[in-house]
């Protein structure tokens, strides 16, 4: 070997070995473990502390590593268990009501203040009583806590808001309270929380000691009455929409009541005030449309979602969504509260009676206008139309753009349709869509009607049945097919779900869609207004029986209105009446695409 080489060898083995990422070298020659503690678990550390730095007890390199990867899997699944306790807190607090603060008592002061004490004494003595604590563990928290003290005096003799709000804001919202306090009633309570800290810091240092320090009892919200919001909530929806009617309704209130139960679940119904209402709809007027999907998606309370949108930059709900079903919902609700729980102590004050829309969307803007010739042509005789004839795998997407268009019916009216059951012929032989939610339940879908105006006998157009829409009915029979357009997927209970995100597509595709606000065409809903639209200027009357419509326009409406007696006697019109009306509605200018045949 030469000089030269026994060197290079030398220097080699004198190279540091490679130590795993958060092993580190002390200069006294020890091995330690340091992790810096994750931003969403510093919480539960003493104020200030950054980083885990815990001993291997050892200066072997070897024995080091191996410790540090036994101390590490400790650590991470410490870590772990600490979020899913999060997560487990998350979810129960998502059925627990806020408490609102708006002013602040010194009772209120007094009882925050001990809880802040509980809090931190009962998981300390829960480590304890699990057996989950280690010597140097303890040792790191003395150190901790020790230098967390002189902080917090030192913050609350000057008032030093700005270093102990974060505290508090972080204890207010793990413990849902709300914090709506102006702002000297809010700095009274951030000195309070620093007196508070500074008790539970010094017992908890006692204890550490040795010395028994027991357990503050937290002081507990009383009320007069033990009827719960949630529970008036659930026996509303139990008894007034669990047994299947009702259903366009039921769903709006499945919507709404959970919101409220969420901001109010736990309160006695003795302690609601107005303002927990006005402030619901102070909240509901910072949500956007579809809010609900990133809900579903991120898990995300509906009130975290509402106040992430302070600014609106994310829109605004609209304000006939905000009127017919946030607004209806809660009149409703409220009106059969006070019917059936005023003597348990619900108030019969509470009202929506001046609750108004507050947003700056004008009334109509989501409303959507009717095909222009030009757009129908170029729907009905494109390209893309020609491809859905051409191929029977496809047919479900030729035929229903071409049933919405000559009955006017809802996407969802037309997906929920079974082919053996809801498409028949009357004794006059005239063929008819049969739409109610009566019918065989099909797996994935709940079958309902907007309204009673919208359970009805549709004739089917002579145009349809000469494209051949019979045959494509009898197919999806001898299929076994239990939905009428069943390639289609539901989606959350409603059948047209993959239908509707299908034909906005679509309209996207072809270049039709428009946002234009008042004038929108973004659906399948604007068959609807086609359709009466056509029949307006054709001078058809009477459309209005074929979409389901109550009335078609307000002066009508006024001129037409009935009892529900005489329409009772009166009964529905018949197919055969309804189909004279529909068959006068016509488009001479689109050459229909007549599709291929699916036999083999």
């Amino acid at each position: 070997m030469t000089k030269e080489g026994g060197s290079r060898d030398k220097q080699r083995g004198s190279k540091m070995p490679v130590l795993p990422t958060g092993l580190v070298k002390h200069k006294n020659g020890t091995y330690y473990l340091r992790r810096r503690i994750p931003a969403d678990l510093r919480f539960a550390y003493p104020p200030g502390k950054l980083e885990i730095n815990q001993t291997t007890g050892t200066r072997n390199y070897k024995e080091a590593v191996d410790r540090f990867h036994e101390l590490d899997g400790q650590l991470q699944a410490k870590w772990r268990g600490m979020r899913q306790k999060l997560a487990d807190d998350a979810a129960a607090r998502h059925f627990e009501a806020l408490e609102v603060l708006t002013e602040l008592t010194e009772e209120d002061i007094q009882r925050i203040s001990e809880h802040v004490e509980a809090v931190a004494l009962a998981g300390d003595e829960m480590r304890r009583e699990e057996g989950t604590y280690a010597i140097d563990e303890i040792e790191e928290y003395k150190d901790g806590y020790s230098a967390a003290l002189p902080v917090l005096k030192a913050a609350v003799a000057v008032g030093d808001a700005e270093t102990l709000s974060p505290l508090l804001d972080e204890f207010l919202y793990l413990h849902r309270y709300d914090n709506r306090l102006q702002a000297p009633d809010y700095r009274r309570l951030v000195l309070a929380y620093g007196r508070a800290a500074i008790r539970a810091n010094e017992k908890l240092l006692r204890r550490y000691e040795g010395e028994e320090v027991p357990t503050p009892k937290s002081s507990e919200r009383r009320s007069a009455s033990s009827v719960t919001f949630a529970d008036v909530a659930e026996q509303y929806i139990d008894k007034e929409y669990a047994s299947g009617r009702k259903l366009a309704m039921a769903k709006k209130v499945n919507l709404v009541v959970p919101m409220l139960v969420e901001l109010l679940g736990k309160k006695p119904i003795s302690d609601l005030k107005q303002s927990d209402i006005n402030y619901f709809f102070e909240l509901v007027h910072k949500l956007w449309p579809r809010w609900a999907d990133e809900a579903r998606r991120t898990g995300k309370s509906w009130v975290a979602l509402a106040k992430s949108n302070e600014d609106l930059s994310r829109g605004e709900i609209a304000p006939g969504t905000f009127e017919d079903t946030y607004r209806a919902v809660v009149r409703r609700f409220l009106g059969w509260a006070i019917t059936n729980y005023q003597d348990q102590g619900f108030p019969t004050s509470l009202t929506v009676r001046l609750i108004e829309y507050r947003g700056s969307k004008a009334s109509g803007e989501n409303r959507q206008r009717a095909f222009k010739v030009p757009e129908l042509k170029r729907l009905f005789e494109g390209p893309a139309m020609q491809g859905f004839a051409k191929d029977p795998s496809e047919h479900h997407r030729f035929w229903l753009p071409h049933v919405g268009l000559f009955t006017g019916a809802r996407v969802n009216e037309l997906c929920q349709l079974h082919p053996r059951h809801d498409v028949q012929k009357d004794a006059e032989g005239v063929w008819f869509f049969k739409i109610t939610e009566e019918g065989e339940e099909v797996e994935d879908v709940r079958r309902s009607v907007k309204t009673g105006a919208s359970r009805r006998l549709v004739p089917i157009h002579s145009a349809l049945i000469k494209l051949g829409f019979i045959e494509y009915v009898e197919r999806q029979r001898k299929a076994g097919a239990q939905l009428l357009f069943s390639p289609f997927k539901p989606s959350r209970g409603r059948a047209s779900g993959e239908a509707e995100k299908w034909f906005r597509g679509l309209l996207e595709e072809l270049g039709l869609r428009d946002e234009t606000p008042g004038a929108r065409l973004v659906g399948m809903h604007a068959f609807r207004s086609t359709l009466l639209n056509k029949a307006m200027n054709d001078g058809i009357a009477g459309a209005e029986v074929i979409t389901g419509h109550a009335h078609s326009s307000k002066e009508q409406a006024k001129e037409t209105e009935k009892s529900a007696v005489v329409r009772g006697y009166e009964g529905e019109m018949s197919v055969a009446s309804k189909s004279k009306i529909l068959e006068q509605i016509r488009w001479p200018e689109i050459k229909f695409i007549k599709p291929a045949s699916a036999t083999r």
